[in-house]
């Protein structure tokens, strides 16, 4: 592989979009780099392609990046009027790459926000124009909270547990979707509005129940959902195995892409 050795002095090149390699570098320093023919990046970075669904006060992964430079780095991340707000700095080892978390700090709406990126090691610094993530601050919110039951459970063992799926919004139609998975049985399901339906995809006792609820919000909505470990396909009781389960997946608004948390419970022997 042809290597071309470069002496920089004030160098930088910006590269924008929804990834991105930063390639040469601003050196405090007087440094010689060698720059592969294949355009290796020494910061790479990459913002996510779908639409983030956002309250103020969530946090969430929003950008990639991967430290290519050799050597230890130390990154800041910023966005105007800090509407996305990181807890900097970030430390990445040689080679390593993270996920980097912020909080949204805006009202409903929908944004474009562009992050930049300084980057600090040894040798040198430089400024990064990195890439936008897309936000959205809709006007309904939806959460799920467990009303009963115990999130640390022992295996085998009848376990019985009550949640809650919670719907704010201004005056709007909406249709909610969950799964309750294989391992457990619904006894009972209560909407404070609205009409359900549900149903059993596949056959047998491994088949998981889809709750599909149709509901007009104007202030606030609520399901309660009431739901069992069940007998498993070889008629043992679960859970058989330890480890974390989902009570259920995280309830979706249809069309919007917004996703309420999971409830998840552990089992232990």
């Amino acid at each position: 592989m042809k290597k071309l050795l470069i002496i920089l002095a004030a160098t930088l090149v910006l590269v924008l979009g929804s990834s991105g390699n930063f390639r040469e570098y601003y050196g405090a320093r007087g440094v010689a780099v060698n720059i592969a023919d294949n355009n290796s990046s020494y910061i790479g970075f990459e913002c996510p392609e779908m639409t983030l669904y956002l309250a103020n006060g969530d946090s969430t992964g929003v950008i990639s990046v991967k430290n290519n430079l050799g050597e230890d780095v130390e990154l800041y991340f910023s966005t105007p009027n800090d509407i996305l707000t990181f807890s900097n700095p970030t430390f990445l080892y040689a080679g390593e790459e993270k996920l980097v978390e912020a909080e949204f700090r805006g009202s409903q709406g929908e944004y474009t926000i562009p992050i930049d990126i300084e980057a600090f090691w040894d040798n040198g610094s430089a400024k990064i124009p990195a890439c936008s993530v897309k936000v959205v601050d809709p006007a309904v919110r939806m959460s799920k909270v467990l009303l009963s039951g115990n999130t640390t459970v022992p295996l085998f063992t009848r376990e019985v547990w009550k949640f809650r799926i919670l719907v704010e919004s201004d005056g709007n139609n909406y249709t909610i979707l969950d799964t309750i998975p294989a391992e457990f049985e619904v006894l009972s399901i209560a909407a404070s509005d609205g009409r359900f339906t549900t149903h059993h995809p596949g056959a047998g006792r491994s088949c998981t129940t889809k709750i599909v609820w149709d509901v007009y919000v104007e202030g606030t909505e609520f399901m309660d959902v009431t739901i069992a470990t069940k007998h498993n396909p070889a008629g043992k009781q679960e859970f058989t195995s330890p480890g974390s389960y989902n009570l259920n997946d995280g309830a979706e608004i249809k069309g919007l892409g917004i996703v309420s948390n999971p409830i998840i419970v552990k089992a232990v022997r």
